[in-house]
C-alpha cells in the first residue's frame, strides 16, 4: 500500500541547513495499522508531511499503492491533532463531513448516505444537524474521523490525534479507530507520542531515532487481534511491549544519528 524509500528532508534558511529526516524507509501493507512513535522533536510530522504530498522530500520517495507521491494523493485522508482548526463553525456536522465529498461529484443522495454510514460509525447519528462549536473535544474529532473515513480512502493518516482530548476519551477513541479499521478495512498509520497508545492500537510499532531521523526498529506488536483497554493493558506482554518500545525510545534519545554533510 504505501512505501517510504530513503526519505530525507533537509531545511533551508538564514544560512544554516537543518535535516530534519535521513534515509527513512519502511512499508505499510495494504489493510494494516502501523503505529510510528518516536522521542519528540523527532520530525513525525515532517515524515508525515511527506506522506501526504504536503512537503516535497529532499530525496527519496514516497509511493502509494505504486505510485510516487507528488502531491496530495487522492486516496488518502488525513486526521489532524487540531480538529478545532479543521472543522467549520459556521457549518453542521452533516455539512462539515459531505464537504470533501463534493469534489466527486457525487449524487446528493449519495453523498447523504455516505454522510449518515460515517456518522454512524462514530456514534453521532444523532448530532448530524448540530454545530461543531456545541459539542464536545472528543465529539469534534469524531466529527473530523467521520468525514475522512465518508470519503473513503483507501489509506489513513492520523498525525496525534488525541493529544488534545482527556485520559477517557482518549480510551474511547482509540477503540473507535480499532473499529473503524477492522469494519472499513482500512489502511491506517497512526502517528502517536504516547507509548502505550502505539502499543495497543498497532500491528506494528515503528520507532524513530532523534532527529535527523532514521528507522531505529520495525517492532511486530504480537497481541491478539481483539483488543480491550482493560484486558489487553494488563496482560504480561503489553507490558513487555512497552517496555521495549520505552527502552528503544530512551536509546534514541542517549544516541542520535551521527551528523553528516549537508
Amino acid at each position: 500500500m504505501l512505501e517510504v524509500e530513503h526519505l530525507r528532508k533537509i531545511y533551508d534558511g538564514h544560512g544554516r541547513s537543518v535535516e530534519a529526516l535521513r534515509d527513512l524507509t519502511f512499508r505499510v501493507g495494504a489493510g494494516e495499522l502501523v503505529c510510528l512513535v518516536g522521542p519528540s522533536g523527532c520530525g513525525k510530522t515532517t515524515l508525515l508531511k511527506c506522506v501526504s504530498g504536503l512537503l516535497a522530500p529532499t530525496s527519496g520517495r514516497v509511493v502509494l499503492e505504486g505510485t510516487p507521491v507528488s502531491g496530495a494523493p487522492a486516496n488518502m485522508a488525513v486526521v489532524l491533532q487540531e480538529y478545532g482548526r479543521s472543522l467549520f463553525p459556521w457549518m453542521s456536522v452533516a455539512a462539515n463531513v459531505e464537504l470533501p465529498l463534493k469534489q466527486k461529484k457525487l449524487p446528493a443522495a449519495r453523498r447523504r448516505e455516505m454522510v449518515a454510514r460515517a456518522l454512524e460509525a462514530v456514534g453521532l447519528s444523532d448530532a448530524h444537524a448540530a454545530y461543531p462549536w456545541q459539542l464536545s473535544g472528543g465529539m469534534q474529532q469524531r466529527v473530523a474521523i467521520a468525514r475522512a473515513i465518508a470519503y473513503e480512502p483507501h489509506i489513513l493518516l492520523m498525525d496525534e490525534p488525541f493529544a488534545a482530548v482527556d485520559a477517557q476519551t482518549r480510551a474511547e477513541l482509540e477503540d473507535l479507530v480499532r473499529r473503524i479499521w477492522a469494519g472499513f478495512a482500512m489502511t491506517i498509520l497512526f502517528v502517536t507520542h504516547d507509548i502505550d497508545e502505539a502499543v495497543y492500537l498497532g500491528q506494528r510499532v515503528v520507532i524513530l531515532s532523534s532527529s535527523p531521523t532514521i528507522v531505529q526498529e520495525d517492532l511486530a506488536v504480537d497481541l491478539p487481534a481483539e483488543r480491550d483497554q482493560l484486558t489487553t493493558r494488563a496482560q504480561p506482554r503489553f507490558t513487555e511491549l512497552r517496555g521495549h518500545v520505552y527502552e528503544q525510545i530512551q536509546k534514541a534519545k542517549a544516541t542520535a544519528p551521527p551528523a553528516a554533510g549537508v
